[in-house]
């Protein structure tokens, strides 16, 4: 299985931030999120992206 498309990640707060909350990084978008679920059902799956210029 090959997907291909953009990630973007989420940001979760533990807390407000400005009492010194922190932030928990992870994966997210349509395209990861069907590649890990594929993933954990078994499957090889391969992700394929690009980074433009600027």
């Amino acid at each position: 299985m090959l997907t291909f498309g953009e990630t973007m990640i989420a940001l979760r707060g533990t807390g407000p931030l400005k009492l010194g909350g922190t932030m928990n990084v992870s994966i997210a978008g349509a395209e990861s999120n069907v590649a890990i679920g594929l993933a954990r059902l078994g499957h090889a799956v391969r992700w394929a992206g690009i980074v433009g210029d600027g």
